[in-house]
């Protein structure tokens, strides 16, 4: 890896050696529109997101459940395209003190060209991009892209993941490692395996010693704060997504929920079985 950009080592340093974890708020771009979306973000981090993940709009998100589908048709249906991408992230980095990630599934990235996507991340003020779809065996050419860039590679690790597969996917990462705490598509809010989630995140952290970062089925503060002892960040994304379909009253709801789930991470259960 060339030398990290000043935003990736930002985030390096967010994410070391923390007593709690890091909240980190998901939107995607050019939603709910295009200027709506930059303050949103701005207003996330006012009120407790340490680090955000501006999403790239796709026709079909196979890992994300309804909300932020339809967000992503939103963004799409009212032009959102790769420039919306880079233009967010510059301005949520410019205008914030906290590090910016982008999360896209690999088609897009792969139209736009991967050595171009990351020269432009970094050239935005991006810590790093995460590709969740692209598995580690084809993701050389973009990983040597975002290393030449001085960008974090977060790879996904799925629950089912062999040992061999956790090797190769911890080696490919940087800047942290994605543990979803439920297999489930985004926006699941059912009841969250604890003993599952014990037993996979002591799995992943006997690869690396990467940051583990949770997400997916960490639906509501109670959740997070009863995962929060086994992950270094929480990445929330449905919950911010829900109130903003509704409209633009939605903001006073998503950022309720950013500030629930921030003050959820600061004050920790003690770990407990989770119903519904």
């Amino acid at each position: 890896m060339t030398t990290l950009t000043p935003a990736a080592n930002g985030l390096t340093a967010l994410l070391a050696h923390r007593q709690r974890p890091a909240l980190g708020a998901f939107l995607p771009a050019g939603f709910p529109n295009w200027t709506a979306g930059i303050e949103t973000l701005r207003a996330f981090t006012r009120h407790g997101a340490g680090f955000l993940e501006v999403g790239v709009p796709h026709h079909t998100p196979s890992l994300d459940g309804p909300d932020i589908a339809a967000a992503y048709a939103q963004a799409l249906g009212q032009g959102a395209r790769m420039a919306h991408v880079f233009s967010t992230i510059r301005l949520a980095a410019s205008s914030t003190a906290v590090p910016v990630v982008a999360m896209s599934y690999w088609a897009p990235v792969l139209d736009f060209g991967p050595t171009r996507f990351a020269q432009d991340l970094a050239q935005a003020g991006a810590a790093g991009a995460m590709i969740p779809d692209l598995p580690v065996a084809e993701a050389g050419e973009w990983i040597d892209a975002a290393r030449q860039a001085g960008l974090h590679t977060p790879q996904f690790a799925p629950r089912g993941a062999s040992d061999d597969q956790l090797a190769a996917i911890t080696a490919a990462a940087s800047g942290w490692i994605y543990a979803p705490a439920a297999s489930a598509p985004t926006g699941y809010q059912g009841d969250l395996d604890l003993p599952a989630i014990d037993a996979f995140t002591t799995r992943l952290r006997s690869y690396t010693s990467l940051p583990v970062v949770g997400g997916i089925g960490i639906s509501t503060p109670q959740r997070a704060a009863i995962v929060a002892p086994y992950v270094d960040g929480v990445v929330i994304g449905s919950p911010l997504v829900r109130p903003l379909l509704e409209g633009p009253a939605g903001l006073d709801g998503a950022v309720e929920q950013v500030r629930a789930f921030a003050h959820a991470l600061h004050t920790p259960a003690r770990p407990h079985p989770l119903s519904a």
